[in-house]
Order: C-alpha cells, then structure tokens, then sequence
C-alpha cells in the first residue's frame, strides 16, 4: 500500500479503519506537519512498514524516520538521536517507541527525544546518549541540562560490582541501586570518591545528594559506610568507621573540631587510625577499640554592649583545653560622658546544665575624669580546672552567655547575675535545669 493512498482526512484514532491504514494516516500527517520532502527528513525512501514487535509502524526517509504506535502516535527520529535509539534495538530497546519528535533543549545547545520509557540527548560535543528509570528521574528532578551537572556523557551503564547503574554527566555522576536509590556526585567530593575507588571503594554507593552543610561553609555527600566533606579551605576528606561516629556524637563540622583536613590514616605507630580535623584529631585504638579526640583548644568569643543609655562595650574570650587550661580575657571600653561602674557575668553553658562561670567587676572612666586615664579596662587570666577535662566531651557542645550591668555607682548583687545568665544559658540548650555552677573566675 503507498504511503499516499490514504485520505489525510482519515484520523489515525478511526478504529474502522486497519491498524496499518491508521499508522499510514498519522505518518502523513506527521510528515506534512515537519515540511513534507523540505523537512530535515527528506523524501520516503519505502512505504509505510510493520514495526518488528508487531505492534507499531514506520517508514523511513532520507534523513530519518516516523514511528507510530497506538498509544503514541506518530514521531519523527533522525540524527545521531537515530542512531543511539537503532543501536539499542529500536523500539524494541528499553526505551520503547518515540514520545516527542526531536526538539531543541531549552538552552538552545542540545536535542532530545523522549520515548516511552526514557530519553535520548545530543549535544556536538557530548553525542547521544540515552537515560531512563529513577537516574532520569533524579537528573529531572535537578533541572536536566540545565542542571549543575549538563548533559549525560555516558549511557546507563552496569557498574564493576553488578550491583548497581549510573550515568555520568559533564559535571558530575548519577549512582543508583536498589536499596539507596538515585544520587548525584559532582566536583571535588565526586574526585574523592573517584581516587578512593568509586562504589568498590570503603565508602560503597552514596545515601545523599552533595548537601550544604548545616554552618553554609562546606558540602557533603553520605555514603554507605562513610562521608566526604568539602570546603574551599581544607578540600574534600572522607571520614569513616567509629572516627565519623565520634565526630557526629560531637556535633559533625560545628564541633571544636571544626572540618575533616586529611582522609583516615593510619596512626603513626601502627596501632590504630587517625583523621585530622581543623582544630584537632580523633583517633581510633584498635586493641581496645575506643575513640578519642587530641589535645585541643576551644574558643568561645562575644561581643559586649550594654543593654541601656550608658556607652560602654567591648568582648570577652574565653580559651579551654583538653587538658582543663583555660584562658579568660576581655576588653570593655567608656566611650562617653560619665565614670562607669560594672560587673559583668559570663557562663560556658553544656547542653546537660552544667554552667563553668566568669565574673568581672570594675571601673572603668569617662570623659568627666580629666584626661580619660582609665577608659579601659583589659584582662588576661590564666587558670586550669580538672572538671573541664573530666567534662570535655561536653564542653565541645557548650554555648557562652553573657550579662553586664553598668551604672555610675555599682550595686550589689554579681552572684544574683550569673544566676540569671545560667538561666537563660539552660533555656537556650533545652537543658533540664541548672546541674552545677562551677566559679572557674
């Protein structure tokens, strides 16, 4: 039958008329909608032909070909498009038959055909590769090409362990299995798990997509057995095992310990595995399997102003280490009129009510006193306290709270203040009550 013998005013849905009559129909029409013999298609090379599954149709051109099935209808394929689809199998591939005719990618670089179980990209520089199940749906999910990863470089491919399937992308990869589903990996955590092995690596398959961190400075990505952290400054690290369990328990990146700067190692004498993290390291013992964290120093810094109309501010810091040495320093400055009296209240509060306590209470003038002498008052305070030792797993959760009162004559009452400060030190964590005041100042 001649692909010109039916009438184009038939519809192709007329179930009258024969299954090929219908095809033939919807191919014509197709045909005439792209430009007929001016379309990129060119001139019919046979008539219109049965599909080799038997239940659709087509008829092939110069430069391409139109697919028609009953639940579809009619689509033109050409190109390198026509080839990734005729070296999978046609419309007996996974792919299934054409959805869309090919069309231009919203970026204007690339073109696509869906097809009913997946699609097919093409770029110049890429070529065409196919995408489909839950990788496809992830990469949709991220805006296509138009995404930070750009467009496949790869087909759906079996991974080395058989497990699983991935595509890479021109920015990244998408890894899929059954039991963690579909998850990107791009950049410099993606070179990481790259040089550790990819999914035959410790880690395994990755649980997340690449995520900002909680603090916004860095990225990561979980995997099975493990994670990578990245930051412009340290670069990307994995952190593993009971190491990664420890520095979870301890708050992850917000800890003291701050990011990951080295992979684990093993420690210098053998006996077990180290991580280095910005302020600190966790190692792991393995005859005795316990974690610890190295001798480190914690911060905790704040600004001070006054709450009322007298101008005085300036900070406090206060420096703890492992080893329970603490440093309590500060700098509060009269920027006005009148001699200021004040005290002020500092509390190191644990998530559990357990409040380390700082006091300062002096004078400081102002402009009223000739020449200013004393508008400053600044402290340095060197001291130790075994608690802060004993308690260090804590203290690395702790938040600093502050009070200050300032008038031109002090009154009495900085036992009262520090009270207060503690309180709302345990409203702020969700403590259950103040445990323990520990005067350390």
């Amino acid at each position: 039958m001649s692909s010109t013998s039916i009438n184009p005013a038939q519809t192709a849905n007329d179930v009258s008329l024969s299954p090929l009559a219908q095809a033939t129909g919807a191919i014509n029409d197709k045909y005439t909608q792209l430009g007929g013999e001016a379309s990129v298609l060119g001139r019919s090379t046979t008539e219109v032909q049965p599909a080799p599954d038997n239940v659709g149709f087509f008829q092939p051109f110069q430069s391409g070909s139109i697919y028609w099935h009953p639940t579809t209808g009619a689509h033109e394929v050409h190109g390198d498009i026509l080839g990734k689809w005729s070296s999978m199998g046609w419309e007996r591939s996974l792919l299934g038959y054409p959805v869309t005719d090919e069309t231009t990618t919203p970026d204007g670089i690339g073109r696509f055909n869906h097809f009913q179980s997946g699609t097919i990209y093409w770029t110049p520089k890429t070529g065409a590769h196919e995408v489909h199940g839950d990788i496809l749906g992830k990469w949709s999910s991220m805006g296509w090409e138009r995404s930070l990863l750009g467009y496949p470089v790869t087909d759906e491919t079996t991974t080395p362990d058989g497990i699983g399937r991935f595509n890479h992308f021109q920015s990244g990869t998408i890894y899929w299995t059954p039991k963690t589903g579909a998850h990107e990996v791009n950049g410099d955590i993606l070179g990481k798990w790259s040089s550790m092995g990819w999914e035959r690596s410790l880690l395994g398959y990755p649980v997340t997509d690449e995520t900002t961190t909680p603090d916004g400075v860095g990225r990561f990505n979980h995997f099975q057995s493990g994670s990578i952290y990245w930051t412009p400054k340290t670069g990307a690290h994995e952190v593993n095992g009971d190491i990664l369990g420890k520095w979870s328990s301890m708050g992850w990146e917000r800890s003291f310990l701050g990011y990951p700067t080295s992979d684990e190692l093993n420690t210098p004498d053998g006996a077990g595995r180290v991580s280095h993290f910005q302020h600190g390291d966790i190692t792991w013992i393995a005859a005795t399997r316990t974690v610890t964290t190295s001798p480190a120093t914690m911060q905790f810094h704040s600004d001070i102003a006054t709450q009322d109309w007298l101008p005085m501010g300036g900070w406090v810091n206060v420096a703890v280490n492992t080893q329970g040495q603490f440093t309590f320093s500060g700098h509060m400055h009269d920027s006005g009129f009148p001699n200021i009296d004040y005290a002020l209240a500092i509390v190191i509060m644990t998530p559990s009510g357990m409040g380390y306590t700082f006091a300062r209470q002096n004078h400081v003038d102002g402009t009223v006193t000739l020449f200013g002498r004393n508008r400053d008052d600044d402290w340095t305070i060197p001291e130790a306290n075994p608690q802060i030792a004993q308690n260090w797993d804590e203290v690395t959760q702790a938040r600093l709270f502050w009070r200050l009162t300032a008038q031109d004559t002090l009154s009495a009452g900085i036992q009262g203040l520090i009270e207060d400060v503690a309180k709302d030190g345990v409203k702020a964590l969700g403590a259950a009550g103040i445990s323990a005041l520990i005067a350390l100042i």
